[in-house]
């Protein structure tokens, strides 16, 4: 096993222990030392707006869905920073419209976070949940494929790949030559971070809050993103000048 897959292993399961280490299940950490490699460094795909504009033009019909529905699934991912898998789950009676609040569900379905949405996402929801009834049959879920039936991962990454590719989005580093759709939740986050840099805004106070949005069980997953935000020091180094 290579250095970097051994590393990407050894943090998930850790992740995973810290999640419950976190909640007092735990009374430490039960990982083996780690192995004297160094960890890959974090580095994201960051889609610029031009990118998510390519992107969402180049999705086409398929014999699964119909462009609507993948674009609607990215679009919520990019708006609120949801897992994959949370959006895939998502129902329709987690959809509140008129409060423009959705709630996503962990794996096990019984655990959710409340998140409030942008007006232009409630919009989009609204169109697609519209236009989808039919669609949707009698099932609860809200991205379904064209005979009713909930989205499968493989299937979607599979098409993002080739939306990829067909938008001309590619990626230097990663074990992929193309970004994957989990990659639209860090660009989600470096985004918030860049408009609130614009706006002013004390990063160092606003960071917990980006944090509990995302679902993150300890902060300094949340922290990684900073080093994603270069513009966050122009600030101090204008009052050096």
């Amino acid at each position: 096993m290579s250095a970097y897959s051994w590393w990407r292993e050894y943090q998930i399961i850790r992740s995973f222990f810290q999640f419950w280490l976190s909640r007092h299940k735990l009374a430490s950490l039960p990982m083996p030392r780690p192995q004297a490699a160094l960890p890959p460094p974090f580095r994201p795909y960051i889609f610029s707006r031009t990118e998510l504009v390519r992107l969402l033009m180049a999705i086409e019909r398929t014999p699964l869905f119909d462009p609507m529905t993948m674009r609607t699934f990215l679009l919520f991912i990019y708006g609120t920073g949801a897992r994959v898998y949370e959006a895939i789950n998502l129902r329709v009676s987690d959809i509140n419209l008129q409060n423009k609040m959705v709630s996503l569900r962990r794996p096990e379905g019984d655990q959710r976070r409340m998140l409030p949405i942008s007006r232009t996402l409630r919009n989009t929801l609204d169109l697609y949940l519209q236009s989808s009834a039919q669609q949707r049959g009698g099932t609860d879920f809200v991205f379904v494929t064209r005979d009713g039936r909930p989205l499968r991962r493989n299937t979607l990454r599979y098409n993002f790949v080739r939306i990829c590719a067909r938008a001309r989005i590619h990626q230097e580093h990663g074990y992929s030559p193309t970004p994957g759709m989990h990659d639209l939740r860090h660009t989600f986050a470096v985004h918030v971070l860049e408009a609130w840099v614009r706006e002013g805004k004390d990063l160092r106070q606003k960071l917990p809050v980006l944090s509990g949005y995302m679902g993150h069980a300890l902060l300094k997953s949340t922290e990684l993103y900073l080093r994603l935000v270069p513009d966050r020091f122009l600030k101090p180094l204008s009052t050096l000048q």
